[in-house]
């Protein structure tokens, strides 16, 4: 890594449906998920788990 991108930052709040429109969005691609966006998936998926029910979250990726 450069250290130009080593010093790269973005801070941004995501609202609640941009969350899930991701979230979802990464679900339904995630074979296509370019490597080094792992963790930002499973992020982006923790916070729907935290934020719905089981059964709820079962209905949204559904």
């Amino acid at each position: 890594m450069s250290e130009n991108e080593s010093a790269f930052t973005l801070n941004y709040s995501f609202t609640a449906k941009e969350i899930k429109l991701l979230a979802k969005f990464l679900r339904k691609n995630e074979t296509e998920l370019p490597h080094g966006l792992e963790n930002f998936a499973k992020t982006l998926e923790n916070s729907v788990y935290d934020c719905m029910t089981l059964e709820e979250v079962k209905e949204f990726y559904s």
